[in-house]
């Protein structure tokens, strides 16, 4: 197929500057509840989906024994339902005693002896979206320095910190204070703020800047859900805003594009593939939430597919640029190592949007696609979802055209250029 009317953006590197604290210098990686257990709290009925400390050790059990933390997934992430309905005498969080019997520092060490970390969540509200205790109350107190020092002495490695229940015009006032807590703890602390998410459903302008330099990782989009259509809509809303999150992500700060959903009920195998390349074109956090106890080969060796684990944790942590898109495809263009002779490589993804049809061949100049680089330039073309030593497809010039065959309904093709010796 003979693509015409290109759309082109060149690809951009910008300066970032990160929180500066060590912590996630790439995108953190492990595993999260929300999408495939949510709120389930009646562990008689559903003993092995209910919200229970369980639970979380038979994930983390699955990421040790399944090669997922020798590969970075190494946070184990409880959402929301965890704790108590109220507070204790001392006006500190308590886990809920029947789910979590042994308590939350007994569950981070026990993620510790595994080499993993604890994730942990809240809410900047005075409760969290499924109402149960947030961090501020309705008299204009919070409770940050409390509850960051409980988490501390639990050994708790990350906080995800919600917006429900709480005005998004005060956000630029309480996230930084619920950052500053943690940050006197003296437990590093994964900072995962909804920050900017709900202040643009309120129409409010996020400052990115004071987001960057507080949180480690922040959503925009809305929540994902288990099924194409969500995982589309993210893509084309990072797509149609990419100049802007492409400035804000880097090294200690990253885009969240939410949870990979892959081993979940909604996604083929090919829209697999696709939600994985895409999180790691963005250089997104990969949180699964998936059942790591029920799933399936194929799509296990989507997630730990070496290759793109590597460009998703490439030390630039540079977000992808969609250079093309039309009513049936995208195209998306990442500088990633290595740099050969000072040229970049670049990883570029095909994706099929059409709805009718057999695989078809999407081609366009290497010029075309990326313009920083020098006319003599020879790449070599590594295919990204094939086996290490059967990857290369051969070596293109820049006045070649990068013909690639696709797959319709949410495919992808996902390549990467080398500059050659």
């Amino acid at each position: 197929m003979h693509l015409v009317d290109i759309i082109y953006n060149p690809v951009i590197v910008y300066t970032v500057h990160s929180r500066n604290d060590g912590l996630a210098l790439t995108p953190p990686m492990g595993w999260l509840s929300w999408v495939r257990f949510a709120c389930e709290t009646d562990c008689k009925k559903y003993p092995n989906s209910c919200i229970n400390e369980e639970l979380y050790k038979e994930q983390a059990d699955r990421l040790v024994k399944d090669g997922f933390k020798e590969l970075g997934y190494v946070y184990v992430n409880i959402d929301d339902c965890w704790s108590e309905k109220e507070r204790d005498v001392h006006q500190r969080l308590v886990p809920d005693k029947h789910r979590f019997p042994s308590g939350m520092k007994a569950l981070a060490d026990y993620m510790h002896s595994q080499g993993l970390k604890l994730g942990i969540y809240g809410d900047v509200g005075p409760q969290t979206c499924a109402h149960y205790p947030g961090q501020n109350d309705k008299n204009g107190s919070n409770y940050f320095s409390i509850d960051a020092k409980t988490f501390a002495e639990w050994g708790i490695d990350s906080f995800k910190f919600d917006g429900c229940n709480e005005d998004p015009k005060h956000f630029d006032d309480l996230y930084p204070k619920m950052g500053k807590a943690l940050n006197e703890s003296g437990q590093p602390m994964v900072f995962i703020c909804e920050w900017p998410l709900y202040q643009l459903h309120h129409k409010i302008t996020p400052n990115y800047s004071a987001i960057e330099n507080t949180c480690h990782v922040y959503r925009n989009h809305g929540d994902v859900s288990d099924g194409w259509n969500s995982i589309i809509s993210i893509i084309n809303f990072y797509g149609d805003n990419n100049d802007l999150f492409i400035k804000y992500n880097g090294p200690g700060h990253f885009n969240d594009p939410d949870m990979l959903i892959i081993g979940g009920f909604g996604l083929s195998y090919e829209q697999s593939r696709t939600q994985m390349a895409m999180w790691a074109m963005f250089s997104a956090p990969l949180y699964m939430s998936n059942d790591l106890r029920a799933l399936k080969p194929e799509l296990r060796q989507i997630l730990q597919n070496k290759a793109l684990i590597a460009l998703n944790q490439d030390k630039h942590a540079i977000m992808a640029k969609r250079v093309y898109t039309d009513k049936n495809t995208q195209i998306w263009v990442k500088q990633v190592e290595p740099k050969v002779n000072n040229q970049w490589s670049y990883a570029i993804v095909y994706l099929s949007t059409k709805s009718i049809g057999d695989r078809y061949y999407i081609s366009h100049k290497v010029s075309q696609l990326i313009t920083d680089t020098k006319n003599t330039t020879e790449y070599v073309v590594h295919d990204l979802f094939l086996d290490e030593g059967k990857e290369i497809l051969g070596t293109l010039r820049v006045s070649d055209n990068l013909e690639l065959k696709v797959a319709i309904a949410g495919a992808c093709r996902l390549v990467k250029l080398v500059p050659k010796y």
